[in-house]
Protein backbone atom coordinates (compact mmCIF):
# COMPACT_ATOMS: atom_id res chain seq x y z
CA UNK A 1 0.00 0.00 0.00
CA UNK A 2 1.22 3.39 -1.19
CA UNK A 3 2.08 6.46 1.79
CA UNK A 4 -0.88 8.55 1.85
CA UNK A 5 0.23 11.77 3.56
CA UNK A 6 -3.08 13.96 3.80
CA UNK A 7 -4.60 10.78 5.71
CA UNK A 8 -1.87 10.72 8.31
CA UNK A 9 0.44 7.37 5.72
CA UNK A 10 3.46 8.45 5.40
CA UNK A 11 5.05 4.88 5.39
CA UNK A 12 3.82 2.28 3.55
CA UNK A 13 1.65 0.38 5.15
CA UNK A 14 2.43 -3.54 4.96
CA UNK A 15 -0.61 -6.66 4.69
CA UNK A 16 0.90 -8.62 7.68
CA UNK A 17 0.52 -5.50 9.65
CA UNK A 18 -3.28 -4.70 8.29
CA UNK A 19 -3.80 -8.64 8.93
CA UNK A 20 -2.60 -7.69 12.40
CA UNK A 21 -4.68 -5.40 12.81
CA UNK A 22 -7.86 -7.14 11.35
CA UNK A 23 -6.90 -10.25 13.87
CA UNK A 24 -6.75 -7.94 16.78
CA UNK A 25 -9.07 -5.40 16.60
CA UNK A 26 -12.65 -5.79 17.67
CA UNK A 27 -14.84 -6.03 14.41
CA UNK A 28 -17.70 -4.52 16.23
CA UNK A 29 -15.73 -1.62 16.11
CA UNK A 30 -16.85 -0.89 12.49
CA UNK A 31 -20.16 -2.64 13.25
CA UNK A 32 -21.22 0.23 15.76
CA UNK A 33 -19.52 2.69 13.32
CA UNK A 34 -21.94 1.35 10.71
CA UNK A 35 -24.81 1.73 12.47
CA UNK A 36 -23.78 5.05 13.72
CA UNK A 37 -23.53 6.26 10.29
CA UNK A 38 -26.58 4.87 9.39
CA UNK A 39 -28.40 6.58 11.37
CA UNK A 40 -27.20 9.71 10.02
CA UNK A 41 -28.41 8.59 6.53
CA UNK A 42 -32.12 7.51 7.68
CA UNK A 43 -34.58 10.61 8.33
CA UNK A 44 -36.11 10.76 11.50
CA UNK A 45 -39.23 11.10 9.72
CA UNK A 46 -38.22 7.76 7.94
CA UNK A 47 -37.54 5.66 11.14
CA UNK A 48 -41.09 6.46 12.43
CA UNK A 49 -42.66 5.30 9.38
CA UNK A 50 -45.41 3.15 10.11
CA UNK A 51 -44.93 0.86 7.43
CA UNK A 52 -41.48 0.18 5.76
CA UNK A 53 -40.97 -2.16 2.40
CA UNK A 54 -37.73 -4.79 3.30
CA UNK A 55 -35.84 -6.85 1.37
CA UNK A 56 -34.80 -9.63 3.03
CA UNK A 57 -31.69 -12.17 1.47
CA UNK A 58 -28.05 -13.61 2.24
CA UNK A 59 -25.37 -14.20 -0.01
CA UNK A 60 -22.74 -16.53 0.71
CA UNK A 61 -18.51 -16.02 0.48
CA UNK A 62 -16.55 -18.64 -0.20
CA UNK A 63 -13.53 -19.12 2.05
CA UNK A 64 -10.61 -21.50 1.41
CA UNK A 65 -10.79 -24.43 3.62
CA UNK A 66 -7.18 -24.47 4.73
CA UNK A 67 -7.18 -20.87 5.32
CA UNK A 68 -10.28 -20.58 6.97
CA UNK A 69 -10.67 -24.01 8.78
CA UNK A 70 -13.08 -22.37 11.83
CA UNK A 71 -16.19 -21.54 8.74
CA UNK A 72 -15.78 -25.20 7.51
CA UNK A 73 -19.90 -25.90 6.42
CA UNK A 74 -18.98 -28.58 3.59
CA UNK A 75 -16.21 -31.62 3.92
CA UNK A 76 -14.03 -29.52 1.04
CA UNK A 77 -15.78 -25.57 1.23
CA UNK A 78 -15.92 -23.08 3.59
CA UNK A 79 -17.72 -19.98 3.47
CA UNK A 80 -19.29 -16.93 5.59
CA UNK A 81 -23.07 -15.70 5.39
CA UNK A 82 -24.32 -12.20 5.50
CA UNK A 83 -28.01 -12.35 6.20
CA UNK A 84 -29.25 -8.73 5.45
CA UNK A 85 -32.61 -6.79 5.75
CA UNK A 86 -32.93 -4.57 2.80
CA UNK A 87 -34.38 -0.91 3.15
CA UNK A 88 -36.15 -0.78 -0.39
CA UNK A 89 -36.82 2.71 -0.43
CA UNK A 90 -33.47 4.06 1.04
CA UNK A 91 -31.21 1.36 -1.04
CA UNK A 92 -29.21 0.89 2.51
CA UNK A 93 -29.05 -2.58 4.98
CA UNK A 94 -30.71 -1.77 7.68
CA UNK A 95 -29.62 -4.79 9.52
CA UNK A 96 -27.25 -7.60 8.60
CA UNK A 97 -25.80 -10.23 10.37
CA UNK A 98 -23.02 -12.49 9.73
CA UNK A 99 -23.07 -16.36 10.14
CA UNK A 100 -21.04 -19.31 9.14
CA UNK A 101 -22.11 -20.32 5.63
CA UNK A 102 -23.97 -23.62 6.88
CA UNK A 103 -26.58 -21.18 8.66
CA UNK A 104 -29.86 -21.78 6.94
CA UNK A 105 -32.25 -18.68 5.80
CA UNK A 106 -35.45 -19.82 7.36
CA UNK A 107 -34.24 -19.76 10.47
CA UNK A 108 -33.03 -16.50 10.26
CA UNK A 109 -36.43 -14.44 9.61
CA UNK A 110 -37.37 -14.10 13.52
CA UNK A 111 -33.75 -11.85 13.81
CA UNK A 112 -34.58 -9.35 11.34
CA UNK A 113 -36.18 -7.13 14.19
CA UNK A 114 -38.94 -6.58 12.10
CA UNK A 115 -41.81 -4.60 13.73
CA UNK A 116 -45.45 -4.04 13.34
CA UNK A 117 -46.80 -2.50 9.71
CA UNK A 118 -43.68 -3.50 8.08
CA UNK A 119 -43.55 -4.92 5.09
CA UNK A 120 -41.01 -7.86 4.24
CA UNK A 121 -40.48 -10.03 0.94
CA UNK A 122 -38.34 -13.16 0.28
CA UNK A 123 -37.67 -15.66 -1.93
CA UNK A 124 -39.10 -19.26 -0.79
CA UNK A 125 -35.61 -20.73 0.75
CA UNK A 126 -36.98 -18.43 3.78
CA UNK A 127 -40.58 -21.16 3.77
CA UNK A 128 -40.80 -21.33 7.59
CA UNK A 129 -44.44 -21.69 8.66
CA UNK A 130 -43.69 -21.29 12.11
CA UNK A 131 -42.81 -17.75 11.20
CA UNK A 132 -45.56 -16.95 9.11
CA UNK A 133 -47.79 -17.66 11.90
CA UNK A 134 -45.49 -15.32 14.34
CA UNK A 135 -45.91 -12.98 11.73
CA UNK A 136 -49.76 -12.31 11.81
CA UNK A 137 -50.01 -12.43 15.12
CA UNK A 138 -47.22 -9.84 15.53
CA UNK A 139 -49.02 -7.67 12.74
CA UNK A 140 -45.97 -7.79 10.16
CA UNK A 141 -46.88 -8.49 6.43
CA UNK A 142 -44.91 -10.67 4.35
CA UNK A 143 -44.73 -11.63 0.38
CA UNK A 144 -42.73 -14.74 -0.56
CA UNK A 145 -43.24 -17.45 -2.99
CA UNK A 146 -45.78 -20.57 -2.41
CA UNK A 147 -43.56 -23.81 -1.72
CA UNK A 148 -44.44 -25.85 -5.01
CA UNK A 149 -45.44 -28.93 -3.10
CA UNK A 150 -47.39 -27.29 -0.20
CA UNK A 151 -50.93 -28.96 0.32
CA UNK A 152 -53.97 -26.38 1.32
CA UNK A 153 -57.68 -25.67 0.61
CA UNK A 154 -59.39 -23.13 -0.92
CA UNK A 155 -61.41 -21.04 1.20
CA UNK A 156 -62.65 -18.38 -1.05
CA UNK A 157 -62.13 -17.11 -4.63
CA UNK A 158 -61.26 -13.48 -5.40
CA UNK A 159 -61.99 -11.69 -8.11
CA UNK A 160 -58.97 -10.39 -10.59
CA UNK A 161 -58.91 -6.88 -12.19
CA UNK A 162 -55.53 -7.58 -14.29
CA UNK A 163 -54.72 -9.44 -17.29
CA UNK A 164 -51.23 -10.55 -14.95
CA UNK A 165 -52.75 -11.77 -12.18
CA UNK A 166 -54.88 -15.68 -13.24
CA UNK A 167 -55.99 -16.29 -9.48
CA UNK A 168 -56.72 -14.80 -6.30
CA UNK A 169 -57.65 -16.98 -3.23
CA UNK A 170 -57.79 -17.15 0.44
CA UNK A 171 -56.26 -20.73 1.50
CA UNK A 172 -55.25 -22.48 4.61
CA UNK A 173 -53.01 -25.18 4.90
CA UNK A 174 -53.84 -28.82 4.94
CA UNK A 175 -51.03 -30.72 5.56
CA UNK A 176 -49.97 -32.17 9.22
CA UNK A 177 -47.56 -29.91 9.64
CA UNK A 178 -47.98 -27.01 8.20
CA UNK A 179 -51.70 -26.93 9.33
CA UNK A 180 -50.46 -26.82 12.75
CA UNK A 181 -47.63 -24.19 12.88
CA UNK A 182 -49.63 -22.16 10.68
CA UNK A 183 -52.96 -22.08 11.29
CA UNK A 184 -53.89 -18.66 9.79
CA UNK A 185 -56.19 -18.05 6.59
CA UNK A 186 -53.60 -16.42 4.18
CA UNK A 187 -53.80 -15.20 0.75
CA UNK A 188 -52.53 -17.41 -2.81
CA UNK A 189 -52.12 -14.96 -5.93
CA UNK A 190 -50.94 -16.38 -9.08
CA UNK A 191 -49.39 -14.02 -11.11
CA UNK A 192 -48.08 -13.84 -15.00
CA UNK A 193 -44.97 -12.06 -16.52
CA UNK A 194 -46.15 -10.49 -19.78
CA UNK A 195 -43.42 -10.53 -21.41
CA UNK A 196 -41.98 -14.00 -20.51
CA UNK A 197 -45.06 -15.98 -20.08
CA UNK A 198 -43.67 -17.46 -16.68
CA UNK A 199 -46.12 -17.97 -13.85
CA UNK A 200 -45.04 -16.63 -9.96
CA UNK A 201 -47.64 -18.21 -7.33
CA UNK A 202 -47.21 -15.88 -4.42
CA UNK A 203 -48.49 -16.23 -0.75
CA UNK A 204 -48.77 -13.36 1.82
CA UNK A 205 -50.73 -12.38 4.44
CA UNK A 206 -51.60 -8.80 3.33
CA UNK A 207 -55.18 -8.91 2.92
CA UNK A 208 -56.06 -5.17 1.85
CA UNK A 209 -54.13 -4.86 -1.02
CA UNK A 210 -54.68 -5.69 -4.66
CA UNK A 211 -53.29 -8.67 -6.06
CA UNK A 212 -51.17 -6.54 -9.15
CA UNK A 213 -49.96 -4.61 -5.84
CA UNK A 214 -48.77 -7.57 -4.21
CA UNK A 215 -46.70 -8.69 -7.30
CA UNK A 216 -45.46 -5.73 -7.35
CA UNK A 217 -43.81 -5.76 -3.70
CA UNK A 218 -42.71 -9.13 -4.77
CA UNK A 219 -40.51 -7.79 -7.52
CA UNK A 220 -38.86 -5.38 -5.15
CA UNK A 221 -36.94 -8.26 -3.47
CA UNK A 222 -34.63 -8.50 -7.08
CA UNK A 223 -33.46 -5.22 -5.69
CA UNK A 224 -31.39 -7.10 -2.87
CA UNK A 225 -29.93 -9.08 -5.36
CA UNK A 226 -28.87 -6.11 -7.61
CA UNK A 227 -26.85 -4.87 -4.10
CA UNK A 228 -25.28 -8.26 -3.48
CA UNK A 229 -23.84 -8.13 -7.43
CA UNK A 230 -22.85 -4.23 -6.30
CA UNK A 231 -20.64 -5.26 -3.18
CA UNK A 232 -19.65 -8.38 -4.85
CA UNK A 233 -18.17 -6.51 -8.04
CA UNK A 234 -16.81 -3.15 -5.87
CA UNK A 235 -15.30 -4.10 -2.81
CA UNK A 236 -13.12 -6.25 -1.00
CA UNK A 237 -15.05 -8.98 0.04
CA UNK A 238 -13.80 -11.89 -1.23
CA UNK A 239 -10.38 -11.64 -0.66
CA UNK A 240 -9.47 -11.03 2.77
CA UNK A 241 -5.95 -9.59 4.29
CA UNK A 242 -6.40 -11.76 7.69
CA UNK A 243 -7.90 -15.84 8.61
CA UNK A 244 -9.60 -15.08 11.46
CA UNK A 245 -12.89 -14.77 11.87
CA UNK A 246 -12.69 -11.60 13.69
CA UNK A 247 -10.61 -10.35 10.31
CA UNK A 248 -13.45 -11.41 7.88
CA UNK A 249 -16.20 -9.91 9.73
CA UNK A 250 -13.92 -6.75 10.43
CA UNK A 251 -13.41 -6.45 6.48
CA UNK A 252 -16.71 -6.70 5.83
CA UNK A 253 -18.53 -4.20 8.13
CA UNK A 254 -15.67 -1.85 6.25
CA UNK A 255 -17.02 -2.92 2.88
CA UNK A 256 -20.36 -1.98 4.52
CA UNK A 257 -18.89 1.37 5.59
CA UNK A 258 -17.88 2.47 2.30
CA UNK A 259 -21.12 2.02 1.02
CA UNK A 260 -22.90 3.80 3.62
CA UNK A 261 -20.20 6.91 2.39
CA UNK A 262 -21.28 6.60 -1.05
CA UNK A 263 -24.88 6.91 0.16
CA UNK A 264 -24.16 9.68 2.32
CA UNK A 265 -22.32 11.84 -0.23
CA UNK A 266 -25.48 10.28 -3.08
CA UNK A 267 -27.78 11.60 -1.10
CA UNK A 268 -26.32 15.24 0.16
CA UNK A 269 -25.20 15.89 -3.03
CA UNK A 270 -28.84 15.17 -5.06
CA UNK A 271 -26.72 13.57 -7.79
CA UNK A 272 -27.82 10.63 -9.16
CA UNK A 273 -25.69 10.26 -12.53
CA UNK A 274 -22.46 8.43 -10.21
CA UNK A 275 -23.50 4.88 -9.82
CA UNK A 276 -21.26 3.04 -7.35
CA UNK A 277 -19.39 1.48 -9.35
CA UNK A 278 -17.90 4.85 -10.80
CA UNK A 279 -17.40 5.71 -7.02
CA UNK A 280 -15.43 3.37 -6.05
CA UNK A 281 -13.22 3.50 -9.43
CA UNK A 282 -12.59 6.88 -8.37
CA UNK A 283 -12.33 6.19 -5.15
CA UNK A 284 -8.93 4.14 -5.79
CA UNK A 285 -7.20 7.81 -7.30
CA UNK A 286 -8.38 10.32 -4.68
CA UNK A 287 -7.39 8.48 -1.96
CA UNK A 288 -3.75 9.49 -2.94
CA UNK A 289 -4.88 13.14 -3.59
CA UNK A 290 -6.10 15.87 -1.78
CA UNK A 291 -9.42 15.86 -3.82
CA UNK A 292 -12.64 17.12 -3.37
CA UNK A 293 -15.88 14.44 -4.03
CA UNK A 294 -18.07 16.93 -4.07
CA UNK A 295 -16.55 18.64 -7.43
CA UNK A 296 -16.12 15.09 -8.91
CA UNK A 297 -19.75 14.44 -8.04
CA UNK A 298 -21.45 17.75 -8.99
CA UNK A 299 -19.37 19.90 -10.05
CA UNK A 300 -19.42 22.05 -7.26
CA UNK A 301 -17.53 22.63 -4.58
CA UNK A 302 -18.95 21.44 -0.53
CA UNK A 303 -19.93 24.56 0.77
CA UNK A 304 -23.56 24.75 -1.59
CA UNK A 305 -24.07 21.65 0.82
CA UNK A 306 -25.51 22.72 4.56
CA UNK A 307 -26.37 19.40 5.71
CA UNK A 308 -25.24 18.83 9.24
CA UNK A 309 -23.81 15.51 8.01
CA UNK A 310 -21.40 17.27 6.02
CA UNK A 311 -18.47 17.76 8.46
CA UNK A 312 -18.49 14.14 8.85
CA UNK A 313 -18.78 12.34 5.49
CA UNK A 314 -15.61 14.76 4.57
CA UNK A 315 -13.73 13.25 7.91
CA UNK A 316 -14.81 10.01 7.08
CA UNK A 317 -13.78 10.45 3.05
CA UNK A 318 -10.55 11.95 4.17
CA UNK A 319 -11.78 15.94 2.21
Amino acid sequence: MNTVPHLGITRAVNKSTLSYAENTRDSGVYEDLYYSLLSDLQPAAKKSAEQTLYAVDATTIGLCMNDFPWAKFRSTKSGVKIHVKYDVSESVPEYLFITNADKHENSTLGSMKLKEGDVVTFDRGYNNYRQFAEFCRQGIYFVTRLKDNADYKVVKRRKTYSGRITSDRIITFTGAVAGKKCPYELRRIRSVDPKTGKAVVLLTNMRSCSASKIASIYRKRWQIELFFKTIKQNLKIKRFYGTSENAVRTQIWIAMIVYILYMMLKKLSGCVTKCFTHFISELSVVLFKHCELFRWVIGSPPERCTDKSMPLLQMELGL
